[in-house]
């Protein structure tokens, strides 16, 4: 074992690059291996040996031969990984995108070569939807094909387990939905709001109280999904529509969600539309909320999916700032504790785009009442800025932001 603790932080870094190639490498070799096992004795005793050899669950078992068989479909990926060039994780994506439907696999290599996880997730998602040739009509359908829900009494402790796949579309939905009633849970709005809940628990009260609500006929509140698309002046028409997290839509199911949707222009200045209402409002109306989204796309601190963000004022509500669309960034939760707690800033980039950057100095910046706690304004209310409307419609079909 290396001692580590005398090396530089650039020596650090680099050790980590080298153990991504060491995991890369054997990736390659275990993926290699069992799929030859697969060729020989077939995927049964695939599995078999990677439960005993492996020593993994029956589930991991079955991931495992499965993945295997798919890199049989892309060779030029396994030989990146067995060189070390691309990731595990992403060499994974690339073979179970091509047991879906047509890729360009050089094209996909080339990109795992370079993108963080994130990145390339978001570059394979669309290479599938150009690949598909029917504007990504049959993906949609295939993936909708794969839903699935597992609802089980676990023997261990007689606890309750649910497990789901869902298409994009119904996923998002799920998501808006959930989002929503947690941040009910969290603002005590609900008789079910438990003060000392972890956000995990809230969200399962949430899930209860969405499934078990009394009223056969109600919805949730503010549970839009959020679809935008570019306006094709020259053709007249929609184009590239896309669900909140970048997913891209077929225009044909973007029009179908749009048939029951409230519809809200992109150029969210137009007449009737509050981005500006200073103190009229604490929290963010929903037409700021989607313009938000639609601006930000996502926390503008670590990325986190827009639907789980809160809208926060950079200059403080309490310190006079307004309510307008140009004083609110989309941030998460986590983030937004970073800039109450700890100092973290709104820095605007030249290019229009937000992002936090820590303070010069560790909390050299914080407000002097941030020692003092008994004159904390915000003890009977931790972010008074949050972004989340009392005024909203009742509408819960998805929005079209055309």
């Amino acid at each position: 074992m290396v001692d580590i603790t005398g090396l530089s932080l650039s020596e650090l870094r680099g050790r980590l690059g080298l153990i991504k190639k060491a995991e890369a490498r054997l990736a390659a070799m275990k993926t290699s291996t069992l799929a030859e096992y697969v060729s020989r004795g077939g995927q049964g005793l695939a599995r078999r040996v990677a439960l005993e050899e492996l020593q993994a669950s029956k589930q991991q078992a079955r991931r495992e031969v499965e993945t295997a068989s798919q890199f049989s479909q892309v060779p030029e990926t396994l030989d990146a990984l067995g060189a070390g060039d691309i990731p595990a994780a992403h060499a994974r994506q690339i073979a179970k995108a091509a047991s879906q439907g047509p890729v360009d696999e050089t094209v996909l290599v080339e990109a795992a070569r370079h993108q963080d996880f994130g990145t390339f997730s978001r570059t394979l998602r669309d290479h599938q939807h150009e690949q598909s040739g029917d504007d990504g009509k049959s993906l949609l359908a295939k993936q909708r094909q794969r839903r699935d829900l597992s609802f089980f009494k676990s023997p261990d402790d007689g606890m309750f387990i649910l497990n789901g796949r869902f298409d994009p579309v119904a996923g998002n939905r799920i998501e808006a939905a959930l989002a929503e009633e947690e941040r009910r849970l969290r603002n005590g709005k609900s008789d079910k709001a438990d003060d000392q809940a972890t956000f995990g628990q809230r969200l399962a009260d949430a899930l209860e109280y969405l499934v078990c609500a009394e009223s056969g006929d109600r919805k949730p509140q503010g549970t839009t999904l959020v679809v935008t698309a570019d306006w094709d002046s020259l053709n007249q028409k929609l184009a590239d529509a896309r669900l909140l997290d970048g997913t891209p839509l077929p225009l044909s199911e973007a029009l179908r969600l749009g048939c029951n949707a409230d519809i809200l222009p992109a150029l969210f200045d137009t007449q009737g539309q509050e981005l500006w209402v200073g103190h009229k409002y604490r929290s963010a109306t929903d037409a700021q909320r989607a313009a938000l989204i639609a601006r930000d796309k996502h926390c503008i601190g670590c990325g986190r999916s827009a639907t789980w963000c809160e809208a926060h004022h950079i200059t403080e509500w309490f310190r006079g700032g307004l309510t307008d669309i140009d004083n609110l960034v989309l941030v998460c939760i986590s983030c937004h504790h970073s800039i109450h707690d700890d100092g973290w800033v709104v820095h605007q980039n030249k290019n229009g785009t937000y992002e936090l950057r820590p303070p010069p100095e560790p909390r050299a910046d914080l407000p002097t009442w941030k020692t003092k706690s008994n004159s904390h304004p915000h003890e009977t209310d931790p972010f008074p800025d949050v972004g989340v409307s009392n005024h909203r419609p009742t509408n819960t079909e998805p929005v079209l932001l055309s």
